[in-house]
């Protein structure tokens, strides 16, 4: 690791230009959605996003390998990181971080990295050998048959390519129908899928199911996809969206809470918090662990249903965990909120910047000794904050260095209309009067600005936080503005990395 170590301990213009790249990848490693915010594009965000990417890997590319598959990075930058390992040449310092990014995304975006795969056309040796043993070596490949069915066959295809997919269709059919394969079809089966397979007679059943082929099959999931097509009720086996999906197209006349009550015991815990309406008016009990969910999910919720005692108390219970890896036990601090119109978000992702300010104020309350709220705009209602109004940064600035608080965090996108420019001359004002109590920013939204974030202030120590398990990866942020040579240790400690000379 003397790459990064070096770049960053260095007394030179390089040392600068090396924090800066690095910044500008933990930005986007911690907030970028690959969604349009309220002021940007989601092209706009994308541009960002590859420029970072490339230029960390420039940099040094192990560090850039192991940031990937680090706590604090969204899975929408793992994709990204995964994406630009395999579409560049191998190199010896990309160790497992492929296989480990891959391994801490749900399934449904590991398929989504292997759309963005084909849609980009990356196709080579390490891109096959990755789809064939992620999915074909699963234990659940069975359940993925059946509930990402059209995905995963588009994964395998852009694997194999649409005439080996076609001649593996065509022998496992022939398998599946009872005839005996001559030597050259078992060695193809052999090659292209009992290799990579946790279980080839199970994988032959799956693969043959998910490529269209007609069976007959054993499986019980994919008997059960194929027996609901005539009688629903024979799919009670079966995932609720796939069955959901076989009612709506062979069975229109059937309520959609037929679907919900086969399958509430068996729900994922996604579905449990989004079907609750659904659940509701159909009658259905689905039963809901809220400690399963992460509180911008929770207030994302809220949101949408209404604050209930559970769901407050699982707020809490998050704030308090939330809590205990940041270190401003015992101090006072100020939180400036900004809760104005743009909090909204985009209409791809609405009201998530609002969700995410609130659950980084839970937290920042629970760790602190003594804690000032200063909102920004915002209607209140309850606990929750709608958000409307113009940005006054200024006001809520000048509000919180009344409160005597011992350190200042405004969270909030940057943008300030009310009047624009205001809170850095607040701000300046404050540091000749002598008032140094330290003011740092954390932001809720990616901007698509040249450095990733918009600041209130041109000097202001800003990072990104899209969620409050991310904060550890932001406050290495704000070190790498303030002291680059002092953040090598909790870089590297992140990227699980040893520190060396």
């Amino acid at each position: 690791m003397t790459e990064i170590t070096r770049a960053l301990s260095a007394e030179n213009p390089a040392r600068a230009e090396a924090a800066a790249t690095v910044v500008r990848f933990l930005d986007v490693a911690v907030a970028a959605t690959g969604r349009a915010s309220f002021y940007n594009t989601r092209d706009e965000q994308l541009a960002l996003e590859q420029d970072a990417h490339r230029a960390m890997a420039a940099l040094d590319r192990r560090l850039y390998a192991n940031l990937v598959c680090s706590p604090g990075a969204t899975d929408r930058s793992r994709q990204l990181g995964v994406l630009h390992l395999l579409d560049t040449p191998a190199h010896e310092d990309d160790g497992t971080a492929v296989y480990d990014a891959v391994a801490a995304l749900t399934v449904p975006r590991r398929l989504k990295l292997f759309g963005l795969l084909a849609e980009r056309r990356v196709n080579n040796a390490r891109v096959r050998r990755l789809i064939l043993r992620t999915v074909l070596g699963s234990g659940s490949l069975e359940l993925w048959s059946v509930r990402y069915r059209v995905k995963l066959a588009a994964a395998l295809r852009h694997a194999w390519g649409l005439r080996l997919s076609g001649i593996l269709r065509s022998i496992l059919a022939k398998r599946l129908a009872g005839a005996e394969l001559d030597p050259k079809e078992r060695r193809v089966l052999a090659r292209e899928i009992d290799r990579w397979a946790a279980d080839p007679a199970v994988a032959h059943e799956c693969v043959a199911f998910v490529l269209g082929a007609d069976g007959p099959y054993t499986l019980p999931l994919p008997l059960a996809y194929r027996a609901a097509r005539t009688d629903l009720d024979a799919g009670a086996a079966l995932p609720f969206e796939t069955l959901e999906g076989l009612r709506g197209r062979f069975h229109p006349a059937e309520k959609p809470a037929r679907a919900l009550e086969s399958t509430a015991d068996r729900l994922t815990v996604g579905q449990r918090l989004a079907g609750q309406r659904q659940a509701q008016r159909a009658g259905v009990e689905v039963a809901v662990d809220l400690d399963r969910y992460d509180a911008v999910r929770l207030y994302l919720y809220a949101f949408a249903t209404g604050m209930t005692d559970d769901v407050a108390a699982a707020l809490d219970r998050r704030a308090t965990a939330g809590a205990a890896g940041l270190d401003v036990a015992g101090r006072r601090i100020a939180l400036v909120l900004d809760g104005s119109a743009s909090m909204r978000g985009g209409t791809d992702q609405p009201l998530r910047p609002i969700a995410t300010v609130l659950a980084l104020r839970d937290a920042l309350r629970a760790a602190a000794g003594q804690c000032h709220d200063v909102w920004i705009g915002g209607v209140p209602d309850g606990r929750l904050v709608r958000p409307a109004g113009a940005t006054a940064a200024a006001e809520g600035l000048v509000a919180a260095l009344r409160t005597g608080a011992e350190l200042i965090v405004v969270i909030g996108d940057g943008y300030e209309n009310a009047p624009a420019g205001r809170f850095a001359q607040v701000l300046d004002a404050a540091r000749t009067l002598g008032i140094a109590v330290p003011v740092v920013q954390l932001s809720p939204v990616l901007a698509a600005e040249a450095a990733g974030l918009r600041g209130y202030a041109p000097d202001l120590p800003l990072a990104p936080v899209h969620r409050p398990e991310a904060l550890e990866l932001a406050w290495c942020r704000l070190m790498l503005t303030i002291d680059p040579a002092a953040a090598v240790p909790a870089l590297l400690r992140l990227a699980d990395l040893e520190v060396t000379g």
